[in-house]
């Protein structure tokens, strides 16, 4: 039995999720999307999981607080023809924050060169 199978589903009224599950002793957060993939966030405190049954707007909470807050994996769910690209399960999470990476250091590096300038233009 898969551990998807084995937990304690929460049903959820959101555009975004159909049911939560929290495995305390893993510190693992699972959440089963409207299209059926479920997706397992690591190391997330039981606190999370709870703000998250509380929150008027449990979309906004995980985009807030969750979606680029810990490591996730893709444990279930099927690409369909009718459905999403599926991501790599072991990268979704590590691809977004990897992309926003390199588009900080882009935006570092601009403001660099452009102060760079301004001083050279003021000498």
């Amino acid at each position: 039995m898969s551990v998807v199978n084995a937990v304690e589903w929460v049903p959820l009224e959101s555009s975004v999720f159909t049911a939560v599950a929290y495995r305390g002793v893993a510190r693992q957060l699972y959440l089963r999307f409207q299209g059926g993939n479920v997706y397992c966030y690591f190391a997330c405190p039981r606190s999370v999981y709870e703000a998250l049954l509380a929150a008027e707007s449990k979309g906004r909470y995980f985009a807030q607080q969750i979606r680029n807050g810990f490591h996730c994996e893709r444990v279930h769910g099927e690409n369909h023809a009718d459905s999403r690209p599926v991501r790599d399960s072991r990268d979704g999470c590590t691809a977004e924050r990897l992309r926003q990476s390199i588009l900080l250091a882009k935006a570092r590096t601009m403001q660099r060169r452009d102060l760079a300038h301004a001083a050279s233009v003021q000498s």
